[in-house]
């Protein structure tokens, strides 16, 4: 649970690395949008399809993001309202040493919900390899 829209844009940034610290599932407000960029393929995450963590299937799937990490390196609100904040992010996927795998910029729109704030879409693009 987020009581600002920021701690809802950093938990859901931490969440999309390996750090377990944070249950992706618990940094959402379900339906969530995401474009996939390998295929631009939309995906939505609702309750029967939300993974507890996203990094559960990266051993089959993507074995060299095991053990990595997502840094948060700056962020500015793109659009708002009184339920919902679009960020446009700059983020560093680490590798567990610390240097950068990649890096990608993205908006990731977060909601309110009963004053709850967590993510609600994310679009990353612009994904360069370190």
């Amino acid at each position: 649970m987020a009581a600002t829209p920021e701690e809802a844009l950093k938990d859901a940034v931490e969440a999309i690395g390996t750090s377990k610290r944070r249950k992706y599932r618990d940094t959402i407000h379900p339906p969530v949008h995401q474009i996939i960029v390998s295929d631009l393929k939309d995906r939505r995450f609702d309750e029967s399809n939300i993974p507890e963590y996203m990094s559960d299937v990266w051993e089959q799937y993507l074995p060299s993001w095991v053990g990595t990490s997502c840094r948060l390196d700056s962020f500015e609100i793109v659009i708002q309202d009184s339920l919902k904040i679009a960020y446009l992010i700059k983020v560093s996927r680490l590798f567990v040493d610390g240097s950068v795998m990649q890096t990608f910029d993205a908006i990731f729109t977060v909601g309110n919900k009963e004053g709850d704030w967590r993510l609600i879409s994310r679009n990353p693009f612009n994904i360069t390899k370190a």
